[in-house]
């Protein structure tokens, strides 16, 4: 990529996230549970390493987008490939051109294989039936637990979050305060959130009421949720533990939360933790200026990750094989940049938004292995999109009309459940 590159790149993706101070980031999935490793702070990471975001809500500081100084000199290379329609698509439409994140025309798809809300109230389930929603708010994200149990987060008119658990027979609990984020394990076997105050809660399979984790993680400006790893939660095997991102500017750490206690989280020098596995694996930020931001990949022994300041490294597969990747430069009212990664640092795709396409996404969840969804807007409409890790895309959900500011569709937390 060209300095001339770098600089249309800045200036799209500033032109798209400037038209609105409203930002939205990701709900970061739990990519797959490989190896019998019990904790990412008690192995040690590889340092000899160079160098993500809630559908409603920050998960970082505003940063601007990075140029090459700011990199390193193992910085990915991108590889050159072919978009190829999804083998799923069965009506007409086009792959738009290679790099370009242009929704307008695609072939349309088989329906998403994990579940999804629509107009804050409308459960879509994976075998294409609908479900009302009897939450007392309209839902803002979710998540969904292997025994078919839904973790409801809500919000009302105030701009409060509120947590709803329903069990799989119906039975909804009675509303508990939250602050904006959700993470489930790998598994699907447990969900968590933080309480206002700072408290970790945590919904398990098999339990009646949620579990309250740890001590109250120190607040500042911000708390966001990270990766959610471990077993047995709440059982007598008790291996999970949650991270979580306290996002003040001075000074940027992830905490870890266990049954044992809350602490900082700072193997890897992370500033934000988004993903990890627990097989040692983990992305998340290195540097955050008002000029710009890194991503890193790390990993046990001798495994010597990558870096980038190029995007943001957001999530790991459900295979820990594939990293997805976001702007490096996030401000406004979504994400003009989509991108996959990996392990290597091989660079498989990069699409962008462009004055011509002028289209953005709140977040991406992944469906499988080598494919995520995204509600994408462009043109005065939503659909769900499916993206390839070839870059080719299809419409999992067709475009429907709507406002930039009003995403009718809210994507399951984390994803894959495991055995799907």
């Amino acid at each position: 990529m060209t300095e001339h590159d770098d600089d249309l790149t800045t200036q799209l993706t500033r032109s798209l996230t400037d038209r609105s101070d409203v930002m939205s980031g990701t709900s970061f999935g739990l990519a797959e549970v490989k190896g019998r490793a019990r904790s990412l702070r008690r192995r040690r990471m590889a340092t000899a390493v160079v160098g993500a975001a809630a559908a409603v809500a920050v998960i970082i500081p505003t940063v601007a987008l990075a140029s090459h100084t700011g990199g390193s000199n193992n910085e990915p290379a991108p590889i050159t490939q072919t978009p190829s329609p999804t083998q799923a698509a069965t009506d007409d439409g086009h792959q738009p051109s290679p790099g370009v994140l242009d929704v307008s025309d695609l072939p349309t798809g088989e329906a998403p294989s994990i579940e999804y809300v629509t107009a804050g109230k409308v459960l879509h389930q994976v075998d294409g039936s609908t479900v009302d929603i009897p939450t007392r708010q309209p839902v803002s994200s979710f998540a969904v637990l292997s025994n078919g149990t839904h973790v409801w987060q809500t919000a009302d008119d105030r701009g409060h979050a509120w947590i709803e658990v329903e069990d799989a027979a119906g039975q909804l609990q009675a509303p508990l305060p939250s602050t904006f984020g959700l993470s489930v394990t790998r598994s699907h076997d447990a969900a968590a959130w933080v309480q206002p105050n700072g408290q970790v809660m945590v919904m398990s399979v098999g339990a009646t009421e949620p579990l309250a984790y740890g001590d109250p993680v120190p607040a500042g400006d911000d708390l966001r949720m990270g990766p959610f790893l471990g077993d047995d939660c709440g059982g007598p095997a008790d291996s999970c533990e949650v991270y979580v991102n306290v996002s003040q500017r001075a000074a940027p750490q992830p905490w870890v939360v266990s049954v044992n206690g809350t602490e900082p989280a700072r193997d890897g020098g992370y500033l934000f933790l988004a993903d990890a596995t627990e097989s040692g694996l983990s992305v998340g930020y290195t540097k955050l200026t008002d000029s710009g931001s890194c991503s890193r990949l790390l990993g046990g022994g001798e495994f010597q990750g990558f870096q980038t300041c190029q995007h943001t490294l957001t999530s790991l597969s459900p295979d820990g094989r594939l990293i997805l990747a976001d702007p490096a430069y996030h401000d406004g009212i979504g994400n003009g940049v989509i991108a996959m990664y990996d392990l290597e640092g091989n660079r498989l795709f990069d699409r962008h938004s462009t004055e011509d396409a002028q289209s953005f996404y709140p977040g991406a969840e992944w469906e499988d292995d080598t494919h995520v969804l995204a509600p994408v807007f462009q043109a005065g409409q939503w659909s769900i999109v499916r993206v390839a890790s070839d870059s080719s895309m299809e419409y999992a959900v067709p475009p429907v009309a709507g406002e930039d500011v009003a995403n009718p569709f809210v994507l399951s937390v984390g994803g894959l459940v495991l055995g799907d």
